[in-house]
Formats: C-alpha cells, sequence, structure tokens
C-alpha cells in the first residue's frame, strides 16, 4: 500500500467514526456519565463539564451537517441533555422561591426545544403531539395510574424533603408545574424529540435503548443506595419510550412522568 492510499484510508476510517451514530451515541453517553460524576462531588465543575459537551456537540454538529442531515439533527438533540443538566443544577443558585425557580428554567428549555421543531421542519407528529388511538387509551390510563406506585417506589429510594407547599391552592398550583415543566418539558425533549432522531440514525430498539440509558445517566447525580435512582429512571425511561412507540403520543406519558414527580416530592413524604 503506498502513502497515498494509506493516508486516504485512513481519512476513510476517520470519517467513517465520525459519522457512526453507535460509536456517537456511546462517546457522548460515556462523556455525560463522566459529567453526572462530577457533579455528585463538584457541582460548579458539573456544569463547566456539561458546557463543555456541549460546545463539543455544536462543533460536531458542523462538521457533519453538511454531508449527513439526519446525523445533525441527532447531534442537535442531544444538546438538551446537558442543557437540561446545567440549568437544573443552577436552580439552587437561582434566588426566587422554587415554583419562580422552576419555570425561570423551564422556559429556555422549552424555547429550545420548540425552536429545533421549527428549524427542523418537524411535524407535530414526530414528537408526539398526538391524541393516541382508541385503542390505546387503556394502556394510557395504565401508565398514568401506574405512575403513583412509580412515586412510591423512587421516593423509598431518594428520600427527598417535601417540597414547601401549604393550602390546597398551592398544592394544586405545584402539581400542574410539576406536570408541565418536569413531565410535559422532558418527555417532549427524550421521547419526544431526542427519541424520533435516535430512532431515525439507529433502528428502533437501539435507539430506545440510548435514549434511556441518557435519561437514566442524568439521574446519577440524584444521591442514593448503589445509585439505583440512576437504573431506576433508565427503567421508567424504557417504559415511557415503549409506550410513546406503541401509542404515538406524548400526552399520557407526560402526565405519567408529572405525577411521578407529584408523589415523589408532594404526596409521598407526608405518609412515608
Amino acid at each position: 500500500m503506498t502513502l497515498s492510499n494509506y493516508l486516504e484510508a485512513s481519512e476513510m476510517k476517520r470519517v467513517e467514526l465520525q459519522r457512526n451514530p453507535y460509536l456517537i451515541s456511546a462517546f457522548y453517553l460515556i462523556l455525560l456519565t463522566i459529567a453526572e460524576w462530577v457533579t455528585i462531588y463538584y457541582p460548579k465543575w458539573g456544569i463547566a463539564a456539561y458546557v463543555f459537551i456541549m460546545f463539543l456537540l455544536f462543533f460536531h454538529f458542523a462538521l457533519v451537517s453538511g454531508t449527513d442531515e439526519k446525523l445533525g439533527y441527532y447531534l442537535i438533540a442531544l444538546i438538551l441533555a446537558p442543557l437540561i443538566r446545567i440549568l437544573s443544577l443552577c436552580l439552587p443558585y437561582i434566588q426566587f422561591s422554587w415554583i419562580f425557580s422552576f419555570m425561570l428554567v423551564s422556559i429556555p428549555l422549552f424555547i429550545a426545544i420548540f425552536t429545533c421543531l421549527w428549524l427542523q421542519g418537524l411535524h407535530r407528529e414526530d414528537v408526539g403531539f398526538a391524541s393516541p388511538k382508541l385503542k390505546y387509551l387503556p394502556l394510557e390510563a395504565g401508565i398514568i395510574l401506574f405512575a403513583v406506585a412509580l412515586g412510591i417506589a423512587e421516593y423509598m429510594i431518594l428520600r427527598p424533603n417535601p417540597l414547601p407547599v401549604s393550602g390546597p391552592l398551592n398544592l394544586i398550583i405545584a402539581s400542574l408545574l410539576l406536570i408541565i415543566c418536569t413531565g410535559f418539558l422532558e418527555e417532549l425533549a427524550f421521547r419526544g424529540l431526542l427519541q424520533y432522531h435516535a430512532v431515525r440514525v439507529m433502528s428502533k430498539w437501539r435507539g430506545i435503548l440510548i435514549v434511556s440509558a441518557i435519561f437514566g445517566v442524568l439521574h446519577l447525580g440524584n444521591v442514593s443506595p448503589w445509585h439505583l435512582d440512576c437504573f431506576f429512571a433508565g427503567a421508567v425511561g424504557f417504559i415511557f419510550a415503549i409506550v410513546r412507540d406503541k401509542t404515538g403520543s406524548i400526552y399520557g406519558i407526560s402526565v405519567a412522568h408529572g405525577i411521578i414527580n407529584i408523589t415523589l416530592f408532594l404526596i409521598a413524604p407526608l405518609y412515608f
């Protein structure tokens, strides 16, 4: 093999690795895991690590966007993962009540997601903005009811302090906020936009698995015995991903996600 042929073959392998969605997904999953580990001990350095991952994803997108549109869109969707963690890690430094803090964090995320939908020309059905068919309504109702048990299970793992809420009106407001700013927001990001692109660049099951793994890893910072919450969140994300794939809708799982957090932060601390 001549030197020119060797260099050409090396360049082809480099380009192939650069565009391989499986290797790319594994690479960024490892980076997210490292960043999440750092947040456990040094939260500010964890924020810096996530900022680095965001810039790396932007740079990677610039490299492939001209030749592989699907992969480029997938990389842009992946940016939501570090962005969510950056904003959530900044939450303790925001000098507002927890209700306004949640709202302030969710606004830029909603803007980022809907900007992606607009720029990528996606239809509402692509990301789960669709009413499920009548035959899937029992599945939607079942996952919503099952969410109460999942919320209790996660409370047993984490034992968080209850959110400061007093009075029925504040309880209703807090519940709606958790459904919209955690349940709907995260399902739109992960089971809506990210799952749509992951399935396009990989197979259905591999796409679902990688999105579920990313979702689970982002809960590593929730300190729990043997990091059970990381595996618990990944398993719940996998169940939600299957429901989303089956029904074509994120409405039911968004409500279920919100109910898990309502049970975790508002209800379970009062009874367990």
